[in-house]
């Protein structure tokens, strides 16, 4: 059966692979399987070893591997030689198998090619990723395609590309090409939680209402944010914030919000300038009163 069969496969379909047996990366160790060789070249063997009579495989052992091997594993044979070398690095577990940090092993990244040479196939799982692939980029087209002009040039300078000025149909283009490329970055843009403070942070910045200086961005003239665009946001999201972030809101967005002055919400009190003094030492007075609001 399929199940109790090892495909390998290699994008270079024509190239061979010599391998020697491998050590498990988590153990040190090699498989049961495989047994050192002494000077000559011989298997050292303990007395178990020569009473069970198993098929073991000497750690000097090299296979030939290349597009297409398979590996019976209910062959003794087969199955001993595919236990020796699993785990080489040479070999990925699966086509789309990433290394700790998120990189393909078979492909590698931009910078450099992949370690693996092989990889193990699992008839369906490319498909089904194949698949997955093509409905994300569906659904971020979708969410594209109905979107409004006035937001489509929201969502390209959020993914830092102001197209300011450029028609309609090339700000749509563009975005496509990006969901073409990377679906999850588009999915992100339109249902991420985080959008709607992203906006203001970009918006708060267009308007000069958010300004950035000496590496640390800030709202007016002398109250900080934040010295990355996450760190904003962070800041944004803190319940601690909420009148900061409204009187923001208000400044960036004066059709939608507006400040009730009855609650003085106008000036700022040590309270509110908490957070904002943890942003960077020294910058804050104490208590500081802002006299510009929205217009």
């Amino acid at each position: 059966m399929l199940e109790n069969k090892v495909i390998l496969r290699s994008i270079f379909k024509h190239t061979k692979v010599f391998m020697e047996p491998s050590k498990n990366p988590k153990t040190g160790q090699y498989a049961n399987v495989v047994r050192r060789v002494d000077s000559n070249g011989d298997m050292i063997l303990n007395e178990e070893d020569r009473k069970t009579g198993k098929y073991l495989i000497p750690e000097s052992n090299v296979i030939e591997l290349y597009d297409g091997i398979t590996f019976d594993l209910d062959n003794e044979i087969e199955a001993a030689q595919w236990e020796s070398i699993r785990y080489s690095k040479k070999i990925a577990q699966d086509r789309w198998e990433r290394d700790s940090q998120g990189n393909l092993i078979v492909d590698g990244n931009a910078k450099r090619y992949g370690t693996a040479e092989l990889y193990v196939e699992r008839p369906g799982i490319e498909s089904r990723i194949r698949n997955d692939r093509k409905r994300k980029i569906h659904e971020a087209k979708a969410y594209i395609y109905n979107d409004n002009e006035g937001n489509l040039y929201q969502m390209v300078k959020l993914l830092g590309t102001p197209m300011t000025g450029q028609p309609p149909s090339d700000v749509e283009d563009y975005l496509v090409s990006i969901a073409e490329k990377d679906a999850d970055k588009i999915l992100e843009l339109y249902t991420g939680s985080d959008t709607h403070l992203r906006l203001l942070l970009a918006d708060g910045i267009d308007r000069h209402i958010i300004f950035k200086r000496d590496k640390i961005y800030y709202y007016g003239d002398s109250i900080p944010l934040g010295s990355t665009e996450g760190s904003v946001i962070a800041y944004f999201k803190l319940k601690s914030n909420e009148r900061i972030t409204n009187m923001i809101k208000a400044e960036v967005y004066p059709e939608y919000y507006s400040f009730d002055n009855s609650l003085g919400t106008d000036k700022l009190t040590n309270e509110d300038l908490g957070d904002s003094t943890q942003v960077t030492a020294g910058v804050i007075p104490k208590v500081s009163s802002r006299t510009r609001g929205p217009k």
